[in-house]
């Protein structure tokens, strides 16, 4: 079987369409994010010997490239760092700041595009697709989104027809500029680029080396049913973006847009868990009574907590059944901070409630067949994982073409969206 793309099959366009599908994707990348925050706010610093160590501050995590002319690497410990480059300077992570210059970045890239989504902090993609009235030059999408960017970072932008070539794009281009790969050129651009570029695991990555395989373009000129045989779908999934075919679209998180967010800046800070509870619950009748949450349910509550000292805490939860009773959402949220090990004194308090849908109740006719029921009840299940995982984990088999002679080219796989 296969995974098959609506796109898929389409070997002829106009000049027009295919100026538009060469920029239908953009990826905004800042290698290193947390350590790139750092930088950020110490200019001074530019230049000399810095080093990131981690949370425990026991060991190094990124480095300058002075630092590593003095054989400070990432994975040693402090004590070792210290010892090579006597007049290294260690920058411990702030976690609340990273976070947020994150939530910044996606926000630039929310300008220029409604379907937008971080793949991690500090890379996230966006859909162009219908925007190039608004941007007909590349020049002017690079200053809009490079306008939501916060001083001091040093943004990759780059823009392809599909999603891994626009990836390679952004994290190969230089600090503050843009990389455009029109779709006829991206085997050629990604010809030369290490297999450990591939979204293939550790271990692919190592069996395709002891085969010779080192690069996205000898990967690429194998046969792809050889390549699945290996290495099943992901192998199939990663022999499409070596070729620069992947179709892999820009999944926005489901909640994004059906969502209300509360914040409190707290100045002196909060120190006590009862000054925390007491907000939260200022909060959360404040959300409930946003126009956007009034007579919804909630299906996914998150909060965070930021510290005075750059400590950050966090809560994901998705609700087992969407609720739009206080007292039930308040007793979620209590629980919740009471067992919470926050960062000390907290300067904001963030409540976030996601998923908002008009579901109020289960009510099933007398005449409802079993199958019927059991179907609701499968979708309803679905909808909440995909609210938890951002895309529904369920697919469906479809005929593509039962004539075919290799079996796993009859059917595919269709993602099953209740």
């Amino acid at each position: 079987m296969f995974w098959y793309h609506p796109s898929a099959g389409r070997t002829e366009m106009s000049t027009a369409s295919l100026a538009v599908q060469s920029r239908a994707i953009a990826c905004l990348a800042i290698p290193s994010l947390a350590f790139a925050c750092e930088m950020a706010g110490r200019p001074a610093l530019a230049g000399s010997p810095v080093a990131l160590s981690d949370e425990a501050r026991a060991r190094v995590v990124e480095v300058t490239p002075e630092a590593r002319q003095h054989g400070v690497r990432a994975g040693m410990t402090l004590l070792d760092a210290v010892g090579l480059c006597p007049m290294l300077t260690v920058l411990g992570p702030r976690p609340a700041l990273v976070a947020g210059i994150a939530e910044a970045l996606v926000e630039a890239m929310g300008a220029v595009s409604p379907l937008v989504e971080e793949a991690e902090p500090g890379t996230v993609f966006a859909d162009l697709r219908g925007t190039e009235g608004l941007y007909p030059g590349l020049e002017q999408l690079r200053d809009a989104v490079f306008a939501g960017v916060p001083d001091g970072l040093r943004p990759q932008l780059g823009v392809a027809g599909h999603r891994f070539t626009a990836w390679v794009a952004a994290s190969r281009t230089g600090p503050g500029t843009l990389q455009h790969v029109p779709i006829e050129e991206a085997a050629a651009f990604l010809a030369p680029r290490a297999v450990s570029w591939l979204p293939l695991d550790p271990e692919a990555v190592a069996r395709l080396r002891l085969l010779g395989i080192a690069t996205c373009g000898q990967f690429a000129a194998l046969p792809r049913h050889a390549v699945e045989a290996q290495f099943g779908i992901a192998g199939g999934l990663a022999w499409l973006a070596a070729r620069g075919e992947d179709a892999t679209p820009v999944r926005p998180r489901p909640w994004e847009q059906e969502r209300v967010v509360e914040v409190v800046e707290a100045e002196p800070p909060i120190v006590s868990r009862e000054a925390t509870l007491h907000a939260l619950d200022q909060m959360l009748g404040r959300a409930l009574r946003q126009p956007r949450a009034m007579h919804r349910f909630v299906r996914l509550v998150r909060l965070r907590a930021e510290g005075e000292r750059g400590g950050l805490w966090e809560r994901h939860q998705v609700l087992r059944e969407p609720l739009g009773e206080r007292t039930r959402l308040w007793t979620m949220v209590r629980a919740a901070i009471e067992g919470a090990e926050l960062p000390g004194a907290l300067t904001r308090i963030s409540l976030e409630l996601g998923g908002l849908t008009a579901e109020s109740g289960r009510q099933h006719s007398l005449f409802d067949s079993e199958r019927t029921r059991r179907r609701e009840e499968l979708d309803e299940m679905v909808r909440h994982l995909k609210v938890r995982f951002g895309q529904s984990p369920l697919a469906r088999v479809v005929e593509v073409e039962p004539w075919h002679r290799l079996p796993e080219r009859r059917r595919a796989l269709l993602e099953y969206d209740p």
